[in-house]
């Protein structure tokens, strides 16, 4: 009986409908992608770029690069500007017609429509419609991106500009009472970006709760809480100054606000004046979401998603992306590639061999994710001391076994350890083979002491147990803290809300006091808003220095500058004062990324947040990431983790491959690198330098690339001593052939600078030459174009921390400095300028200010 191929349909050229199809190429099967406008990418395409000195990882020049990706795969069918008009169910599919009259048949369908961001012409108050310089985050974003946001402030160096948060997102009268879960984030860069434009900026964000989630956001708001300020409260009405236009917003008083240099007496509003104001408008199902689920018969909830209970789908059709629900750029990626995942094995095209995974870490994540690795049939390794598994479980636990080294690629890692002394043969090490490895350590949380106190507070997890198992036990006025010694987690955020809840249901007193909550996830604010219908009592305080603890007998006395009662001092008294604990790297964590070649965060959690390789992967193929060691993960995502790992296990080559070469179905890669073994001076230089540790040495002890974990980025070539690792397209040679006399030559990233590059008209005086990371520029290529005549070179590429093999940009931009300090070369003739994928405008500017 004669094979077929089956084939899906993707409505949704987004950034869940691209993913999605990316992890489906890899496979024998014909793909359609069917996306509405003629450009694929979705709303992310449209973002500016958020980087200032680095990259603030946004994630957003992902799309334009994903979506060049994608329009080269074979297996993959971009049908642009078309809609699916009809889908008619077949026994074992979908007949599927597209409004250009295009027919085809699909077995299965992702549903990757994306979003539409809320209107605030629906908010009357905020006169969107009628004031000329209230814009929404989306036009500031055009604005940032195109360069011309000047434009809307009459040049001035110091504009007052202010953030309203949460327009069309937490609004129960808007049927939205669900937190959009990106708009802070937005928010926070945008202001970050202008503070770095317009550093005499007066900037002002309004918010509810500052949604402070994720390794990338914590550092930024460490930052920025110091550049502007920080207000709570969301403002009802903006009104405009018919003569100046300049905008007023009415807001709480402070005992620290000034006006004229007078402290305003009994007045509890003042008047607040912007040159700009900027709406940060939620996210609501796609327009065209409620159409295309008539014609699949599905049907979502109440607020248009699918991401409760409520929604309804069939068998043949997988949700991604925000059609799900509201996610980040990151999450949505992710959910494409889980949604993939999921036909792949529903079709049975997963490879039936199950290598060997090893999980290193302590705790019941690493537990967790050993167990769920293992009842998929891998064979599974646990490392790691403090395992709760029993001996009888699938999973081979190696807890007190002492971790040495890690060798190898992906498909084949060797991992060397000790294992614990036994008397009878001693210690006994050992080398275990494995396709991937997963480090899933925990942080530190600890339970900071409060000075001066004789009554001790007690942990939030432990009044969650007393609560939960010895409900008579519980205190009868009960304070839980936040945000005290620093943004609050969202975990610790989320088990205070229900803690809270299940202590009303015992009718016990219960406050929390608050700088901010924390509302993730689809249910974050109705359990919110739940726990304050139960009668919890929500105080908030601007910093710590507003609450002064005492001991109060057997209990705790708290004094509180009320937030949103300026002028008022509250006194409350607690039987029980309850902490969070605070979150910490581990001790492990910094000798773990070492073991690993991984690079920590800026707060010392294990993995860099670059964007190009999260939220799970790395920079070394085979090497994954998992719960809260690396990232702020609740337990639905650290399902979400595991699962988005057994998707690449199970239908990525690499991790297959070396368990059958012979059978190998998929060619091998050409990375466009190779080592010329006769020049080889085996100094190993090649496999020290290697970002993803791609290089390896072989069986006759010599050094080789390792194609399926290479990422071709060509940092070998550039810095071989003995010129032994030959480029077959991008030699130093080859390149000075392209370089023209007197021409502007531009060295640009083909993922980054020359992706912004691909829709401008380039001048004749310009020449682009493509290259695979910027960290192949090397100084002799420099000095070869100056000396072959080039006019001058621009050397372009990704923003500090943005680069996919790390290091790109710094080496790139050392190279050009060595260069501009040599005598004779004028500072002029060189430069480095860092452009991402959407930073068109910009591309545009550097080319007409070098043809000056």
């Amino acid at each position: 009986m004669k094979k077929t191929t089956p084939s899906i349909l993707i409505i949704g050229g987004g950034v869940a409908g691209i993913s999605a199809a990316q992890t489906l190429s890899h496979q024998d099967i014909i793909v359609h992608l069917v996306e509405k406008d003629d450009t694929l990418g979705g709303h992310a395409a449209l973002w500016a770029c958020m980087a200032t000195g680095s990259c603030e990882n946004c994630g957003a020049c992902l799309s334009i690069e994903m979506a060049d990706q994608i329009l080269k795969q074979k297996n993959v069918t971009c049908h642009l500007d078309a809609m699916v008009e009809t889908l008619i169910k077949k026994d074992q599919g979908y007949e599927v017609g597209l409004n250009n009259k295009e027919t085809f048949f699909v077995e299965k369908i992702i549903l990757a429509t994306g979003f539409s961001p809320f209107d605030p012409v629906q908010i009357k108050s905020l006169h969107h419609d009628a004031y000329e310089n209230v814009i929404t985050t989306a036009r500031l974003n055009t604005l940032l991106k195109e360069e011309t946001l000047s434009e809307y402030l009459n040049g001035k160096a110091d504009p007052k500009i202010a953030f309203i948060q949460c327009v069309g997102s937490r609004n129960r009268e808007q049927g939205k009472d669900y937190c959009s879960q990106v708009c802070c984030k937005i928010s926070m860069r945008h202001a970050n970006k202008l503070v770095h434009l317009y550093p005499e900026a007066d900037i002002t964000l309004f918010h509810m709760d500052l949604q402070i989630i994720g390794k990338e956001v914590r550092p930024l708001f460490s930052t920025l809480s110091k550049n502007i300020e920080l207000i709570q409260g969301v403002p009802a009405e903006i009104l405009e100054d018919a003569e100046t236009k300049m905008l007023t917003i009415m807001t709480e008083a402070k005992e620290n606000q000034t006006k004229n240099n007078q402290t305003p007496k009994n007045q509890t509003r003042i008047a607040r004046a912007f040159d700009l104001i900027v709406l940060s408008v939620g996210m609501q199902p796609s327009q065209n979401l409620e159409n295309t689920a008539k014609l699949l018969g599905i049907s979502p909830n109440s607020w248009g998603f699918f991401n409760t209970d409520q929604a309804m789908l069939s068998a043949d059709v997988s949700v991604a992306g925000c059609a799900k629900g509201p996610k980040d750029i990151l999450a949505s990626q992710q959910d494409g590639r889980m949604a993939a995942a999921r036909i792949i094995d529903e079709l049975g095209l997963t490879h039936d061999k199950k290598p060997g995974i090893a999980v290193f870490g302590q705790g019941s994540q690493a537990d967790q994710t050993a167990m769920a690795i293992a009842a998929k049939g891998y064979s599974t390794y646990l490392f790691g001391p403090g395992t709760n598994l029993c001996d009888d479980t699938q999973v081979t636990i190696l807890n007190n076994s002492k971790l040495i080294s890690i060798s190898g690629t992906a498909g084949n890692f060797s991992i060397f350890y000790e294992s614990p002394f036994d008397e009878s043969i001693g210690s006994k090490k050992t080398t275990l083979t494995c396709a991937a490895i997963i480090a899933a350590h925990e942080p530190i949380q600890s339970q900071k002491p409060l000075s001066g106190l004789t009554n001790k507070p007690a942990s939030l997890d432990a009044l969650s147990q007393m609560i939960e198992k010895t409900p008579d036990d519980c205190p009868d006025n009960i304070a839980v803290l936040l945000d005290y010694h620093g943004p609050e987690f969202k975990s610790s955020a989320r088990l205070a809300l229900n803690t809270a809840i299940k202590a009303r249901s015992l009718r016990k007193n219960i406050s929390v006091i608050m700088n901010k909550m924390l509302v993730h996830g689809e249910s974050g604010q109705r359990l919110y808003d739940t726990a304050r219908q139960q009668g919890v009592d929500f105080l908030r305080f601007e910093t710590s220095d507003d609450i002064d603890i005492r001991d109060s007998g057997n209990g705790f006395l708290i004094k509180l500058k009320e937030a949103t009662l300026p002028f008022i001092e509250l006194n409350l008294n607690c039987d029980c004062l309850v902490l969070p604990p605070v979150v910490l790297p581990g001790t492990e964590f910094k000798d773990a990324a070492a073991l690993l070649r991984q690079p920590l965060d800026k707060q010392g959690f294990l993995q860099s947040a670059n964007t190009r390789h999260r939220l799970t992967r790395s920079s070394r193929k085979g090497i994954f990431f998992a719960g809260s060691g690396h990232d702020e993960t609740d337990q639905e995502d650290l399902n979400n983790e595991i699962k988005d790992i057994l998707s690449e296990l199970s239908s990525q080559a690499p991790y297959w491959t070396k368990l059958d070469q012979a059978k190998l179905d998929s060619p091998q890669i050409d990375t466009g690198v190779e080592i010329n073994q006769k020049k080889c001076a085996q100094c190993l230089t090649c496999i020290r330098i290697c970002p993803h540790g791609a290089i390896v040495m072989n069986e006759k002890n010599r050094p080789q690339i390792v194609p399926n974990s290479c990422f071709s980025c060509h940092l070998c070539v550039s810095n071989c001593p003995a010129y032994a690792i030959e480029s077959k397209e991008l030699s130093n040679d080859l390149i000075a052939q392209k370089i023209e006399t007197n021409k502007i030559v531009i060295l640009a990233c083909e993922r980054s600078a020359a992706l912004a590059a691909n829709n401008l008209c380039l001048p004749d005086n310009i020449t682009l030459i493509k290259i695979p990371c910027v960290c192949r520029i090397s100084s002799d290529i420099i000095l070869k174009a100056l000396l072959n005549g080039a006019a001058q070179v621009i050397v372009s590429g990704c923003h500090e921390e943005n680069c996919r093999s790390f290091a790109g940009s710094r080496v790139a931009e050392t190279s050009v400095k060595n260069i501009s300090r040599l005598p004779g070369v004028a500072a002029s003739k060189i430069m480095w300028e860092p452009v991402a994928a959407n930073e068109t405008a910009k591309f545009k500017r550097i080319i007409a200010k070098a043809s000056e």
